[in-house]
């Protein structure tokens, strides 16, 4: 859709270049339909994208991911709480900010350990209901409630605890442990996927194939050089923004108003012009700014064709014809439209 949206300009152009008149226009007024469009459609997706943009992040990247030591104990708290039929949801929490889709959570920032995890979601404990947040080595909230998924792909048996894990993964790039007291399976959620964990292994290596989980702490970068690093990311955005800028610019219409000077010709040789005639016509003329701000006044005329005119009054009336406008402006006044033209023969005195 965004390559077809970039095409747009193109196409006005080329319409305009061919002078096929009906393109433009349908060209013109469809361009704020297309953009109320995009907003309606990519709604959620948009107030996602805009959420998770910061003038910080934008600026100087996002933040190191703090590295877990400690996967085993998450792990085998997960297993052990599977085992016990212990439901739980354990959201590990990576360069992304989670405060936005999180609600209801209470500050823990308590050391991950497999007593804890099983602590707080055993069913007595006041903190069982709702998600626990990982970052790095630490618990940092309890209770956390997620937005739910409402993905028609997943399966139909699954409720809230599932479907809110899922979300999580869909909206950040946090992942997910989701234990099913039901069923007794770990599951491990990841943008937007989900698998199911047999052993302790197979989970472990998971964690150990994603690229967000280094083995050491990456030394932090100088704020000058995480700002050069991302500058041809930023660069191409602020390419996009200037294209849509021109083409809403170019499209965008307006309407400005000129004295024109009159010119007569084709006279017909054997008659002349009598009497008053009006020297300037008030002209107003609609296009887009582009356009517009293209036209030259100093070439503008209002051109009066008497090659038909008969001898006595002649009754005048103008007509877009009448002005020599560039190809996708339009004439939309005049002032006199009509007037009288008075010719008469020429007499003998003059023709000598």
């Amino acid at each position: 859709m965004i390559v077809a949206i970039l095409a747009l300009p193109f196409c006005y152009a080329i319409a305009q270049w061919i002078d096929l008149p009906l393109s433009v226009w349908i060209l013109q007024n469809l361009w704020a339909v297309v953009l109320l469009a995009l907003v309606i459609i990519f709604q959620q997706e948009i107030r996602e994208v805009l959420g998770r943009i910061t003038l910080p992040t934008f600026l100087l990247g996002k933040p190191e991911v703090i590295p877990m030591r400690r996967l085993d104990r998450i792990v085998e708290a997960a297993f052990s709480m599977a085992k016990e039929g212990i439901g739980g949801l354990i959201v590990l929490q990576r360069s992304d900010d989670l405060d936005e889709f999180i609600h209801g959570k209470t500050l823990l920032d308590w050391e991950v350990s497999e007593g804890i995890i099983g602590l707080i979601f055993n069913p007595q404990s006041p903190l069982h209901d709702g998600a626990i947040i990982i970052r790095g080595d630490r618990i940092r909230y309890a209770t956390g409630l997620l937005p739910v998924s409402k993905s028609t792909t997943l399966p139909k048996e699954w409720g809230t605890r599932h479907r809110a894990g899922v979300r999580i993964t869909e909206v950040s790039d946090a992942e997910c442990i989701i234990i099913s007291e039901e069923r007794k399976e770990v599951l491990f959620a990841r943008r937007g996927e989900v698998d199911k964990k047999k052993c302790q292994e197979d989970l472990i290596k998971c964690f150990s194939e994603l690229p967000s989980l280094p083995k050491e702490k990456i030394r932090e970068k100088r704020w000058m050089g995480k700002l050069f690093s991302d500058l041809p990311k930023m660069a191409f955005f602020l390419l996009i923004v200037c294209l849509l800028w021109i083409s809403v610019v170019g499209i965008r219409q307006g309407e400005v108003s000129f004295n024109l000077p009159v010119e007569y010709y084709s006279i017909p040789h054997d008659l002349e012009i009598t009497g008053e005639l009006p020297k300037e016509i008030k002209v107003r003329i609609r296009g887009s700014q582009r356009l517009l701000s293209s036209v030259k006044t100093d070439s503008l005329r209002v051109r009066i064709d008497l090659s038909s005119a008969h001898p006595g009054t002649n009754q005048l009336s103008l007509s877009e014809t009448n002005v020599n406008i560039p190809s996708g402006i339009s004439v939309t006044y005049f002032y006199p439209r009509t007037f009288k033209v008075q010719l008469s023969p020429i007499s003998i005195s003059n023709k000598k």
